[in-house]
């Protein structure tokens, strides 16, 4: 009756990996053919400690995840399925852990967030070698960090959202060559807070607010000025556009109007935003987990 806890599935090389729990070896990565019983790949950390993989990402062939051997902290790792073959990539924060996230794949190289105990939270990449993880920028300097997240490749750029102590939270994007560059939707020092970033009919679509309308619906072509697509809850009220999911050429998403609740909502890109249905006529369905 104990649970294992799968979590994270992820395809690799025509199997499925995922943390869980034997009961034995703590929260390790496991693997399963299809046929044969599901097996651990590694017990990173040891005993009945965790070793807790999480952000699971293919890349150049290999899965890299965040995992935590019992000495370095959480780190980056990689594996080629085999024991010998889970290694970790580098130990960015020695002792304490850099803790990296938001794993994701852009011009040949694995781009994520990372702490160094120097810099803070900071964009980072890596080629797989520990000579070639290096930090991108420094974005807000000193410990404090700018916490890139939301990573997103888009126009052959890579899109997040960052804090760098001027301009609040805002949209970011680095071409790869240049220093990151800062979309400043809310001029200032508020913040437009983007989230949800989902590329949709060749733009980027995403939830930001400008203070005056709240968080709503937005879209940038990577070139012109953001612009919001709809005010679906008048005035500084928010409407929330969340779970941004692409299905038959229309974008699909939860959003409140301030009548109808939180209900389901789509945008062919062209007329204005329409609920999909009020499931729950008497208040919010909480539409949540959209998949195709």
């Amino acid at each position: 009756s104990a649970n294992s806890y799968p979590y994270d599935l992820t395809v690799l090389n025509n199997e499925l990996y995922f943390r869980a729990d034997d009961g034995i070896h703590g929260k390790e990565l496991w693997k399963y053919d299809g046929v044969n019983a599901p097996s651990i790949v590694a017990d990173i950390n040891t005993g009945t400690s965790n070793g807790l993989p999480d952000y699971l990402t293919v890349f150049n062939n290999e899965l890299y995840f965040r995992a935590n051997d019992g000495t370095n902290g959480q780190e980056l790792w990689k594996t080629d399925g085999t024991a010998t073959g889970t290694v970790m990539v580098a130990d960015i924060h020695p002792a304490s852990g850099s803790y990296p996230g938001d794993l994701t794949i852009f011009n040949n190289e694995l781009y994520f967030q990372a702490d160094d105990g120097t810099n803070g939270i900071e964009l980072w990449k890596t080629n797989g070698t520990a000579t070639g993880t290096v930090m991108v920028a420094d974005i807000r300097s000193g410990i404090g960090g700018s916490s890139p997240a939301q990573l997103i490749v888009f126009n052959n750029e890579l899109y997040f959202e960052a804090y760098d102590g001027t301009h609040g939270s805002e949209l970011w994007k680095y071409d790869g060559t240049n220093a990151p560059s800062v979309i400043d939707i809310n001029s200032g020092s508020g913040g437009s807070y983007p989230s949800d970033l989902t590329v949709f009919n060749n733009e980027l679509y995403f939830k930001a607010t400008t203070g005056a309308n709240g968080h709503e619906l937005w879209k940038y072509d990577g070139v012109n000025a953001p612009s919001m697509v709809a005010n679906i809850n008048p005035g500084s009220s928010n409407s929330y556009p969340e779970d941004l999911t692409v299905f038959n050429n229309e974008l699909y998403f939860r959003a409140d109007d301030g009548t109808n609740g939180y209900e389901l909502w789509k945008y062919n890109g062209v007329n204005a935003p329409s609920m999909v249905a009020d499931i729950n006529p008497s208040g919010s369905s909480y539409v949540g987990s959209l998949t195709v």
